[in-house]
């Protein structure tokens, strides 16, 4: 489990700060996290606004709470110019807003803030990385401009956090250089927040059959999320559990790709698939065991909130996952790329219900003690003052 460095201490940053969210287009883990850091600054009474997506969840929420938003798609793509363009947009929303801290979430995020804050000035440039980056070895881009606009990012951040340990250690791999200001401060969740539902009620909604296990997965239908992993998983699922119910909610590009393979396995009276659902936590409940296949992650959101409603996981080994998944104790860990493997994961958790619920139990205590909104939030602002108090000595040629 990451901390906080020890470079990061005493208080939270004053409430005066003026604060810009710079976030990408975005509606799974990235997008609760923004919305979580929104609403969290907001209440604790510090002037926030947010620079995002026209159409996403996070400018609903900025527009609910009547903060500053700045409607611009910053999602990747269009290269150099595209980015110099929306760097332009940027920079007049940082000015308009007066903002002291910008804080980016997500590489082409941070790119577009690390070109704007050259246009403008503000005291201090926080980037969050959540992922990997697209089509790399690790933290190490493939494409030259890739790699080059990392480096950027890397200089020119006051600040940069982390939400795993291991995105932390892999970037530090690529960009030694960023060693001194490079942190790890885990996602945040409400792990205590009501629901108004019950677990017959969200089944209900899902058209899930009463009686009987659920099993399923939530996520973009992105090529790192190892979609047909799950599918192919579903299929070996089904022939040895009449009575189970799968579902696998989520959309993305690659949903034409799993309703194909859904077909040809021969599974479609047995795997759900209802597109994105209005509840991530509803969805959860729902469920008796999570999956989650992903080839590349960061860290996972839909782990710690499953896990926050006493639900056991099965996932993949990958990224900062063992990080919030406890082998064992909380779930059950399996090796990406083998679907096999899932399956006999899950079985194993079907076949013993006792075992299934003490993890159920283990991953609630393990979410409350570090994976609370509430602790990352104190940790984000506590790196604010860090960044206010030390000014730009972090800053590069660039920033100057």
């Amino acid at each position: 489990m990451g901390v906080v460095a020890p470079a990061i201490e005493g208080d939270a940053a004053p409430q005066t700060t003026r604060v810009l969210l710079v976030a990408p287009p975005a509606r799974g883990g990235l997008a609760r996290h923004v919305m979580a850091l929104l609403a969290g600054l907001d209440e604790a009474g510090y002037p926030v606004g947010v620079a995002c997506d026209p159409e996403g969840p996070i400018l609903a929420v900025a527009r609910e709470r009547g903060l500053p938003s700045y409607p611009m798609s910053l999602s990747p793509g269009g290269g150099p110019p595209r980015a110099a363009v929306m760097a332009v947009r940027l920079s007049r929303a940082i000015g308009a807003m007066g903002a002291h801290i910008v804080h980016s979430h997500s590489f082409t995020a941070g790119l577009v803030a690390a070109l704007a804050l050259q246009l403008v000035r503000a005291k201090g440039f926080v980037a969050t990385v959540h992922n990997y980056p697209p089509d790399a070895d690790g933290m190490r881009p493939r494409r030259r401009r890739d790699r080059w606009a990392m480096g950027l990012l890397c200089r020119q951040a006051n600040r940069i956090i982390a939400v795993s340990e291991a995105l932390r250690r892999d970037l530090l791999e690529a960009c030694p250089d960023a060693r001194s200001k490079c942190v790890t401060i885990p996602n945040g969740i409400h792990v205590g927040a009501a629901i108004d539902t019950s677990p017959e009620d969200a089944r209900r909604s899902l058209g899930v059959p009463a009686g009987g296990p659920v099993v399923g997965m939530i996520a973009r239908f992105a090529p790192q999320k190892g979609i047909a992993d799950f599918v192919r998983a579903a299929a070996v699922l089904a022939k040895c559990w009449p009575e189970l119910s799968l579902v696998l909610a989520g959309d993305g590009p690659l949903r034409p790709e799993a309703l194909s393979l859904r077909r040809e396995l021969g599974i479609e009276n047995r795997l759900l698939m209802p597109g994105e659902v209005r509840s991530s936590r509803e969805f959860l409940l729902a469920l008796d065991v999570l999956v989650i296949t992903s080839l590349s992650e960061g860290s996972s959101i839909a782990a710690m909130e499953a896990m926050a409603l006493g639900k056991p996981v099965v996932a993949t080994a990958v990224g900062g996952v063992p990080e919030v998944v406890a082998d064992q104790e909380t779930g059950l860990l399996v090796p990406p790329g083998d679907p096999e493997a899932v399956a006999a994961a899950v079985s194993e958790l079907l076949e013993d219900p006792e075992r299934a619920a003490a993890m159920g139990r283990n991953g609630r205590r393990r979410a409350v003690e570090h994976f609370g909104v509430h602790q990352m939030l104190a940790r984000t602002k506590q790196v604010y003052a860090d960044v206010l108090r030390k000014g730009l000595e972090h800053r590069g040629p660039e920033g100057q």
